[in-house]
């Protein structure tokens, strides 16, 4: 292995297509346990973060999703594809999912801030829990190419199911993160009569 691919592997460089390679940002870290959005906590500490709008349009409710939000397959949704940043970097793609109905006018706002945030205040909704599923998996062609990696590079999935205080889920977001940038972690609370 070279001392190139070494320092990518330890996240302290990156390649960027054919323009080389660079020394990575700050290792990021996201304690999933502690918050439920990323970026209101990365605005909040004014890390740099950039947040542009890749697609915002209708989406017709797969299987899967219409489970996870209580809605019938084939109810519309509103779906929007962000690729955050910090300090010009990629970080992560996301796309995120709301029930058009409950969220009438959503697309026709500045997406580039915090959802929850946002949800919060203009729809009163609030976020009170968010499941979270990390996976690893391979970036597709299009991810690889806002992110400035390689197709197929290892990246971190995160899915996350937002819920209100009375359990009802209203937002799903689906992440890929870029690996090497970033380190998630959570509190566990251990059972002593186990």
């Amino acid at each position: 292995m070279t001392a190139h691919r070494v320092l990518e592997a330890k996240g302290l460089a990156y390649r960027d297509g054919r323009k080389g390679r660079f020394v990575s940002p700050q290792l990021l870290t996201y304690d999933i346990s502690q918050m439920v959005n990323f970026s209101a906590d990365a605005q909040a500490r004014n890390v740099g973060l950039q947040i542009e709008i890749i697609d915002a349009g209708p989406h017709d409710a797969d299987a899967k999703l219409a489970r996870e939000l209580s809605v019938q397959v084939g109810e519309q949704l509103h779906a929007y594809t962000r690729l955050f940043k910090i300090e010009g970097h990629a970080i992560f793609i996301e796309t995120e999912f709301v029930i058009a109905a409950q969220f009438s006018d959503l697309l026709g706002h500045d997406l580039r801030q915090s959802t929850t945030l946002f949800l919060s205040q203009h729809y009163n909704m609030c976020a009170h829990t968010g499941g979270v599923i990390i996976r690893m998996r391979g970036v597709s062609a299009n991810e690889a190419k806002l992110l400035g990696l390689s197709e197929n590079t290892a990246g971190l999935e995160l899915e996350q199911v937002i819920h209100d205080a009375e359990g009802t889920a209203f937002c799903i977001g689906r992440q890929i993160w870029r690996g090497e940038l970033d380190e998630f972690s959570a509190r566990s609370f251990v059972n002593s009569e186990s």
